[in-house]
């Protein structure tokens, strides 16, 4: 399944030489931050199944979509750069060994950069929602594009998690931190310093609205804005 998924993507999305014209009018891109427990997929999800009815194109939401493409571009297997997302890095001697030992060898600036060009060439095609992977970052520039927050309390949140995966609510608030934490490291190394509001068009706090309510709210702000 993966197999296909990667080839559609590679397909759909294969970031070869363009002319300049056929971006003259990049996006329309969405991009979606959320706190840990805080579902963007069911409301990217949803989103995509208005915008394809009201737009009459395809639109599709892209999170896995960006490490399989960064990976096929660095020559990698997609666990090989996963680590960066974890806002992790390689120690020097990591990096010096890694360097002498390995022809396909990268260094952790080498993925980034690699992530950040595959991001902004898919959010520059357009008809995409980008969950995380510092899309909101990256596509500040684009006209055409409107970056959600969802967020919310973080006893909501770790009840959220208790769902979906075993472990006290204490252990599950320590959990939503840290995913937090990761997440805010990894924005961070694009933007130089802490995210601020301003950089997102609308916030929305999931735990007293409904998905329903996001993505109507958000589809009207589309149309103001002429985005659709």
């Amino acid at each position: 399944m993966k197999d296909v998924l990667y080839q559609y993507m590679k397909k759909r999305y294969q970031l070869k030489e363009s002319d300049p014209s056929e971006f003259k009018y990049p996006g329309p891109v969405i991009t979606i931050s959320r706190e840990c427990g805080c579902y963007a997929i069911n409301v990217a999800n949803l989103l995509v199944e208005k915008l394809n009815t009201i737009t009459g194109k395809k639109w599709t939401v892209l999170t896995k979509e960006i490490l399989l493409e960064a990976a096929e571009q660095l020559g990698l297997h997609p666990k090989k750069i996963e680590y960066v997302f974890e806002s992790k890095e390689k120690s020097t001697w990591d990096e010096v060994f890694s360097a002498m030992s390995s022809k396909y060898y990268k260094s952790d600036k080498q993925i980034k950069k690699t992530i950040a060009d595959v991001v902004q060439a898919m959010a520059r095609r357009g008809n995409c929602i980008i969950i995380g992977r510092g899309g909101v970052i990256l596509t500040q520039d684009i006209e055409r594009s409107l970056h959600l927050k969802l967020h919310a309390p973080l006893k909501w949140r770790a009840e959220q998690l208790q769902k979906k995966h075993t472990g006290s609510l204490n252990e599950m608030m320590t959990y939503a931190q840290s995913i937090d934490n990761k997440r805010e490291i990894f924005r961070n190394f694009f933007n130089k310093k802490p995210l601020e509001l301003s950089h997102f068009d609308l916030v929305f706090n999931s735990m007293k609205l409904s998905d329903e309510i996001i993505v109507n709210t958000t589809i009207e702000i589309l149309k103001a804005k002429k985005i659709i």
